[in-house]
């Protein structure tokens, strides 16, 4: 009986939210020494660069979105961004993926854009389903 309560405890906790963000920058190319997660992260976004410059353009700001709970119409993600040197001009990539109840994309800054533009600054993500707003994350400083 215990264990039953604990277990409708635990699920009645969890998040609601259908979109989740996951951040990840790559600012060295070298081996890391640090945390476990830190290490298996710069592997899998370096993976398959052979030389120096291949590691290089590897660098900037990855962006793992994850959503569920969905109807299964057209999903389209819109990531809008700011960065250092373009200061307050609002950049946009969009991405449509076909019907699904939950799905996973990746947008990325990085190469010759993140080397002439700087790290991103300020970030907003939309979730669209059939043309309808269906969820919203931010960073921090977006406007």
């Amino acid at each position: 009986m215990l264990l039953c309560l604990v277990g409708v405890l635990l699920v009645s906790c969890g998040s609601g939210d259908i979109l989740r963000v996951r951040q990840f920058h790559l600012r060295e190319t070298e081996a890391a020494d640090g945390h476990l997660f830190i290490r298996a992260e710069m592997n899998k976004r370096l993976y398959g660069a052979v030389d120096d410059e291949e590691r290089k353009a590897r660098r900037g700001q990855y962006y793992d979105v994850r959503w569920r709970g969905l109807g299964g119409g057209e999903v389209k993600l819109v990531f809008e961004y700011r960065q250092r040197v373009s200061g307050a001009k609002v950049r946009r990539k969009v991405m449509v993926r076909e019907g699904g109840k939950r799905g996973e994309l990746s947008f990325a800054v990085n190469g010759e854009e993140y080397r002439r533009r700087g790290r991103v600054t300020s970030w907003r993500l939309r979730l669209y389903e059939g043309g309808e707003l269906r969820d919203e994350k931010q960073s921090y400083l977006w406007e």
